[in-house]
């Protein structure tokens, strides 16, 4: 560039410079440098104050939790759960600094894992064991008073159910829980008495599905025992099985989340998904068999979302083939049934994390998984002078609930004391002594029972057991009449104190017939 241009250039910008605004030059020996000065540092450090707060409340958040694809089941159960108000981190951490900590320190770990494809499938739940205090979660909110003054609340449960036949018959179900001896005049005690009193258990497994161990504080101090009779080598000396397991295993104390172990997360089972969509309208009930292939269908051994998807639209298929009128005349049922069999499919399986309906137990009740039955099964017997009794921990249908009613319509619902010879312990059987019909109408029997309650057994082939020689043939008599006959007063866990295989345990809503 020639001389005389640079300086025509140097003009020009000494004339632009002229023009602007003159900006106050910022020094710190002035007050108002200084006070500037401080507004900005102070404006930059609450921001970011502000944000940090935010950013730190948002990683307690479902919101956040859920991001990782890892979580999706547990995220499916959260939204459907009474507790999908809750931050995580309400029922999760620890309060205090220390808790905050550690679970930033857990969730670094978990960050590492996901990053690293390390993360285990499925996700294991937390142990409880580690998990902050009941008294910092749930009684925050829930007040035990009302749970355990005189026994506690009486609650109607009524749930409706549909067979697995080709009209997928609809029933109700219907049972009261109430506290043990209402209606006797002696003295009540409800479910929640677990809480109350110092009650502890011990177990080899983190989800303390199997119960070996129970000790029951009484107000003297002294602790009653119940163990396990599979655990017992001597009946006559039983304290060296009780030291080795009160060493070699887990001990805790009963809690809110002993029962409640799902109550955050829960996934319903399959049948009961699929129920509440029946009931609700949202599948056709009317369908034929459409409850059982669903269950088929969502109850398969799938290694994506794709590949159940895929056999939940082979409904389709089974239509056209078996009731090709109805495929041509129902279609838009029989699609509306499949879209909604899809919907239901990730809420109780996840095949790319290995979750499906049995993955997470739910501890409340005992129709799906063990729960009340870990330690309700009639198999821990008190120890005594370190020596197996005969007295167990309660088993019957009766301790907490009254028997269900189950129908298209129930029947009335009886809570108070049952006569002298309804409690002879054979009197299921032997009660064909007294009565010639199974409609109660019309005789002494029908001051309290109607025909429904008769159905209970009358209407399915469990009347057909026969029960003498049951411990010697009882593998005939499962071949002969099939093995949800025996589910319907025996739980699994009955038959897992002597079978350990899972394939020869009877299970309630089985869709295969021997």
């Amino acid at each position: 560039m020639a001389p005389e241009e640079v300086a025509a250039a140097s003009s020009r910008l000494a004339r632009l410079r002229s023009r602007l605004p003159r900006l106050p030059r910022l020094t710190f020996r002035s007050r108002r440098g200084r006070l500037i000065a401080f507004l900005l540092v102070a404006g930059f450090g609450g921001a970011v104050a502000i944000g940090g707060v935010a950013a730190v409340e948002w990683t307690d958040t479902a919101d956040f939790c859920g991001r990782c694809h890892t979580m999706g089941p547990e995220l499916a159960g959260h939204e459907l759960s009474p507790h999908r108000e809750l931050a995580c981190a309400e029922c999760h951490v620890e309060p205090g600094i220390e808790g905050w900590v550690k679970a930033k320190i857990n969730g670094t770990r978990q960050l590492v894992e996901l990053l690293t494809g390390t993360f285990p499938t499925p996700i294991p739940p937390p142990d409880h064991a580690a998990l902050p205090s009941t008294t910092d979660t749930c009684r925050r909110c829930h007040d035990i008073k009302p749970l355990i003054e005189n026994g506690g609340p009486v609650k109607l449960v009524l749930r409706t159910r549909y067979a697995l036949d080709e009209p997928n018959t609809r029933q109700q179900v219907a049972t009261v829980m109430r506290p043990s001896g209402l209606g006797t005049g002696t003295a009540t005690r409800g479910i929640h008495w677990h809480i109350q009193v110092d009650v502890e258990y011990t177990s080899t497994d983190v989800r303390a599905q199997q119960i070996d161990l129970v000790r029951i504080a009484a107000a003297d101090g002294s602790k009653r025992t119940f163990i396990s009779m599979g655990e017992v080598a001597d009946p006559t000396n039983v304290q060296p099985d009780i030291d080795r397991l009160l060493t070699g295993e887990s001990t805790r104390r009963m809690d809110c989340i002993d029962c409640h172990n799902r109550i955050g997360h829960r996934l319903p089972p399959v049948d009961e998904a699929l129920d509440d969509a029946l009931d609700a309208g949202s599948i056709a009930a009317d369908l034929p068999f459409i409850k059982r292939e669903a269950v088929i269908a969502l109850s398969g051994d799938y290694d994506s979302q794709a590949e159940a998807e895929a056999a939940i639209e082979g409904i389709r298929e089974f239509y056209a083939s078996g009731y090709p009128l109805i495929a041509r005349s129902r279609a838009a049922d029989i699609n509306g049934a499949i879209d909604e069999i899809k919907q239901i499919y990730p809420l109780v399986a996840s095949p790319e994390l290995g979750v499906t309906g049995t993955t997470y137990p739910d501890n409340l009740g005992h129709v799906d998984f063990p729960g009340c039955f870990r330690c309700h099964d009639g198999g821990h017997y008190e120890v005594v002078g370190g020596a197996l009794t005969d007295k167990a921990i309660p088993s019957a249908c009766s301790t907490c609930h009254t028997f269900p009613q189950v129908g298209e319509n129930t029947s009335a619902i009886l809570i108070g004391e049952r006569p002298a010879n309804h409690l002879e312990a054979l009197w299921v059987f032997d009660h064909t002594r007294d009565i010639s019909t199974v409609d109660p109408s019309g005789t002494t029997c029908g001051a309290c029972h109607t025909p429904t309650y008769c159905e209970n057994c009358h209407a399915t082939n469990a009347v057909q057991v026969p029960h003498d020689d049951m411990v010697f043939n009882h593998a005939d008599v499962t071949r002969r009449v099939g093995a949800q006959a025996c589910a319907f007063c025996h739980q699994p866990t009955y038959c897992a104190q002597c079978h350990g295989d899972e394939e020869v345990l009877p299970r309630p809503g089985s869709i295969s017939s021997p």
